[in-house]
């Protein structure tokens, strides 16, 4: 079995049994929402943030039960971000299935109101099954303070992301900015340094050369991904992020490279609920035959070298850096 599979499924299962231990004993409105973090955060999760904490982890450490369980903590703190960022972006679908907000049968300020108190729960747990681990405190402690500011930067990241592209100012490089805080930090970066601080790997600012733009590359590919790929693979729509508004180095590309009339085509759509498939279609072959979508392409490119090339100060393991190589690959020429 592969690294990715060995250790999504020793995650799952310590997920698993947090939650059983979590439900035993509740009823009413506590067991319900329990049950339903449980079923949202068991949904067809990649767990990328637990196996880039894993991996940090095994920079310096053989992998054992300790990091396996509290790894589980990056997920339980993605739940908490998800369920804040779909009711930001009205979003109705996640990972296949309904957003948290659309679980429940209430009017839609309840299921709102219901959805936030239960993304502060799972960022309590998050914070529990971290801290019933015994490590070092001084790591532990470390590591507290890393998860902290990953929640920070993302915080950061989510206001950039609501506010920068409300005017006609935003540029490519806003949009770097937002995938290195909003993305980068969470997903990558602020992981593995978790990792490798509960381990005592020493010189961990090094990770930020792999992590960072491994981040980016990873987030710049889920953009490309959002309109262009499968949607049965995804597990969500490839129009949600266009009719959303977002604006993508896609969409900006768009605006500097193709001609007036396709450029006043994409502004008049974007944003807007319930696109044809005509114009839709029609937005995409305009993304495509200006260059944007392979500029795109090559920028996300840009970081992934930027990251692989990383590697190699990381560790002296070539098993290891064949490990980082691999994931590198995953993140970035992924097709879902």
């Amino acid at each position: 079995m592969d690294f990715v599979s060995r250790y999504k499924q020793l995650v799952d299962t310590a997920l698993e049994e947090f939650f059983a231990k979590k439900e035993t004993g509740k009823s009413g409105i506590e067991r319900d929402a329990i049950s339903r973090l449980r079923e949202f955060t068991m949904r067809g999760g990649k767990r990328i943030r637990p196996l880039f904490m894993i991996l940090g982890y095994w920079l310096n450490s053989d992998i054992d039960s300790k990091v396996i369980r509290a790894s589980i903590s990056l997920e339980l703190m993605q739940s908490y971000l998800l369920i804040h960022d779909d009711i930001i972006d009205r979003s109705e679908v996640r990972r296949g299935g309904p957003t948290f907000h659309r679980m429940f049968d209430y009017e839609e300020r309840i299921n709102e109101g219901i959805s936030i108190v239960c993304a502060d729960l799972s960022d309590a747990y998050s914070h529990e099954a971290l801290l019933d681990v015994d490590f070092a405190p001084d790591r532990l402690n470390a590591a507290m303070r890393l998860m902290s500011e990953i929640v920070e930067f993302t915080g950061v990241g989510q206001l950039m992301d609501i506010t920068l592209p409300l005017g006609d100012d935003i540029t490519p490089e806003d949009v770097t900015a937002i995938h290195k805080y909003k993305t980068a930090q969470y997903t990558v970066n602020g992981p593995m340094k978790m990792g490798a601080t509960l381990a005592g790997y020493k010189n961990s600012e090094k990770i930020d050369n792999y992590g960072l733009p491994l981040g980016i590359a990873f987030q710049i590919q889920d953009d490309i991904l959002g309109m262009f790929g499968n949607e049965k693979e995804l597990g969500k729509s490839v129009v949600s992020d266009f009719e959303e508004g977002k604006k993508t180095h896609l969409v900006l590309f768009t605006y500097e490279m193709a001609k007036r009339a396709d450029v006043e085509f994409v502004k008049e759509r974007l944003g807007k609920k319930g696109i044809s498939k005509d114009d839709f279609q029609k937005v995409k072959d305009i993304i495509e035959k200006c260059g944007a979508l392979e500029r795109t392409r090559e920028l996300s490119n840009k970081y992934y070298e930027s990251a692989t090339s990383s590697i190699s100060d990381l560790t002296g393991s070539s098993q290891k850096r064949d490990q980082l190589k691999t994931m590198a690959d995953l993140m970035v020429r992924r097709v879902s």
